[in-house]
């Protein structure tokens, strides 16, 4: 034998608090103050009302034919929604924001971590010491690459690098690019540009060109030409350990 009792409450005022049951749903209803928890049998909402200025802020559990959702919503113009995980002690906690403008997550733990950032004009990604970490940022224009004082911006337009140095290695080849200069490496070849002139290096040859003038160092020294050659000086001094050899068939000295 079973006994079944059904009571049916269509509404119940206690105190400051409103609860009403009716159709199966049940709502319970602050008198004071704008808010409302929504039961029903597959639905669970808790609602905060507040003025025009104020907005909305919803939590809502249900289950659908697919699978449950669990819905979180703010409205106003100042709306954020904030998810942080911090333990009862140390430096490492996790943070979810979102936000009307922007919408970001971080890890911080002992001075680093990471974070990913979406704004209205920018999306960041960084990782490791704030201050020198790497990150990269997207612009609708532009893609920057940072570490530290290293910057490499990448546009329609090309590419701007901004380094203390840059070097570019492939097997014997070397490139280096820094304040004092350019040095070139292939080999036993060098080319060194600095702000005092150019300096090629090939095993003993050593040839200088700089703002006071011309020094080459060589074992031999061979110049040959087809047509004319001309030199003019106001000082020439040739020497020679061994011999000088002078072979044409018109020498003129003036």
């Amino acid at each position: 034998m079973t006994l079944t009792t059904q009571v049916t409450i269509e509404s119940l005022t206690v105190a400051k608090y409103f609860v009403s049951a009716l159709g199966g749903c049940i709502q319970m209803q602050s008198l004071g103050v704008d808010s409302l928890v929504d039961l029903r049998g597959q639905t669970v909402a808790i609602t905060g009302v507040g003025s025009e200025d104020v907005g909305i802020a919803t939590l809502n559990v249900s289950q659908t034919e697919t699978g449950g959702v669990i819905g979180l919503s703010v409205q106003g113009e100042g709306a954020a929604i904030n998810l942080q995980a911090v333990p009862l002690a140390g430096d490492v906690y996790s943070v979810i924001n979102l936000g009307i403008e922007s919408v970001g997550m971080s890890f911080l733990t002992e001075g680093s971590g990471g974070s990913i950032g979406i704004g209205m004009s920018a999306m960041s990604f960084s990782f490791g010491d704030p201050a020198a970490g790497p990150s990269i940022t997207l612009t609708p224009v532009a893609i920057i690459f940072k570490v530290g004082e290293t910057i490499m911006t990448m546009t329609a337009e090309g590419i701007v690098t901004t380094a203390p140095t840059v070097e570019i290695n492939c097997d014997d080849t070397n490139l280096v690019y820094s304040a004092e200069g350019i040095t070139e490496e292939v080999g036993e070849v060098t080319r060194e540009v600095t702000a005092e002139g150019h300096n090629f290096t090939a095993g003993e040859v050593e040839l200088n060109v700089g703002v006071e003038g011309m020094m080459a160092e060589a074992p031999t020294n061979t110049a040959e030409f087809e047509g004319s050659s001309e030199m003019n000086s106001a000082l020439i001094t040739e020497a020679a350990d061994a011999m000088l050899s002078v072979e044409a068939a018109i020498s003129m000295v003036e």
